[in-house]
């Protein structure tokens, strides 16, 4: 889980329930089956602990009871919600390698338990908080890189966003079939976007700016998308390439929330990048939308020229929308569902990674229907591609005689 907003739990209400306590939970019957330290825990731990841990991004811990019980109703509004946890595909609309929903079983599990007097269960059974990630989650990577210089987030700033170059010191041309994050302060580090640099634009903007890092004067397409809790994969096969001598480049949203506003954060982002030099290199391309609606929907396409078959989809909202939807049209006029999402949300970008490659033949057709909510108005969002079009999308393929 990620995070909570006003409308469902305000600072007056924590407060209250840091005063009131565990007696709270005497005005409550328990009438669920289900107790934290047995069965929710395992859930929260494994579908929420990556940002709702003590020190995480999040703005409250959900792993011990005495953290989780004053947030079990905005915890039961956001399962309900289907917020919670962030994974915004609908499902059966296209299927995802990196999926991540509760079941149906957890879910049950989760709003029992919130509406039932949310019981603690056996004094005997209290589960012991996970040590902080130090390690990587793909394993030990072909190539560890570390921003250069420790960041400072001042205690007077509540965002920023800022670029850091590191040299790939390859000798020989590499695929990357997976990209590793450690933060080192992980309470602001929302997320982070990997690119591969060959131009030096990179190096010049960030020789150009005196402090760590730089916060503009760099255009690209990343390679890695990354926030905490989100799967990271490993690609098999395939891979971005990695020219010898080629830079590689960080974009870090740091953001703060209402826990750590006034606070001075310090972060060296670690980079653990899995390498090969035997698969196939991934193409990317990115689609703009128009920028006015339609009768409240921006539609757009992609021809295809060549077979080709897709692996990943990148999109990128910054309007008032109800509903993204992505299709492939062969020729014969079949659509084929790629992507679905209801009500998107850039906070948090995702690269949707398909289980199986689709295959589209050449004359295909990738459609994009935004449908735009009544009186829709643009959002402040930094585009990752650096694009100025109210809806993007990032494809990412090979042909498809190199996938097969």
């Amino acid at each position: 889980m990620r995070r909570y907003t006003a409308a469902l739990v305000g600072t007056t209400l924590v407060l209250s329930f840091g005063y009131i306590g565990q007696d709270t939970r005497g005005h409550t019957p328990i009438a669920s089956r289900f107790t934290y330290n047995e069965h929710i825990y395992p859930i929260f731990e494994r579908q929420c602990g990556s940002c709702h841990v003590e020190g995480g991004v999040a703005p409250m811990s959900l792993l011990t009871y005495q953290e989780a019980y004053p947030w079990t109703q905005s915890i039961r509004e956001e399962v309900l919600g289907l917020r919670m946890p962030p994974w915004k595909a609908e499902d059966g609309f296209g299927q995802f390698k990196n999926g991540h929903v509760l079941p149906a079983h957890e879910m049950d599990m989760i709003l029992e338990w919130s509406a039932g007097g949310y019981p603690q269960g056996p004094r005997d059974q209290v589960p012991t908080p996970p040590a902080p990630l130090t390690d990587w989650q793909l394993g030990t990577p072909s190539l560890e890189l570390t921003v250069p210089e420790p960041f400072s987030l001042g205690a007077e700033t509540s965002e920023a966003v800022r670029y850091f170059v590191m040299a790939s010191g390859l000798d020989q041309d590499q695929l990357i079939t997976g990209v590793d994050i450690l933060p080192s302060s992980r309470a602001v580090v929302r997320h982070v976007s990997v690119y591969v640099d060959t131009t030096g634009a990179a190096r010049t903007a960030d020789d150009a700016d005196p402090a760590p890092g730089f916060s503009e004067g760099f255009s690209g397409q990343p390679v890695s998308v990354w926030w905490p809790g989100q799967q990271v994969v490993t690609l098999d096969g395939v891979g971005y390439p990695l020219p010898s001598g080629a830079d590689v480049v960080v974009r870090i949203l740091y953001k703060k929330t209402w826990i750590t506003e006034g606070q001075e954060f310090s972060d060296q982002t670690r980079l653990g990048l899995h390498l090969a030099d035997d698969a196939s290199p991934i193409d990317s391309a990115v689609l703009d939308s128009q920028s006015d609606a339609v009768d409240r929907r921006l539609t757009f396409s992609h021809q295809v020229d060549e077979d080709l078959s897709l692996l990943g989809l990148l999109p990128e909202v910054d309007i008032d929308a109800a509903e993204l939807k992505v299709e492939g049209v062969r020729p014969d006029g079949t659509r084929e569902p790629l992507l679905l999402i209801r009500e998107p949300d850039t906070g948090w970008p995702t690269r949707y990674w398909f289980d199986s490659p689709h295959v589209l033949p050449t004359g295909s057709q990738i459609e994009v229907t935004a449908t735009l909510r009544p009186g829709a108005e643009r959002r402040a969002v930094s585009s990752l591609f650096a694009s100025e079009a109210p809806v993007r999308l990032l494809l990412d393929f090979t042909s498809a005689s190199a996938a097969n």
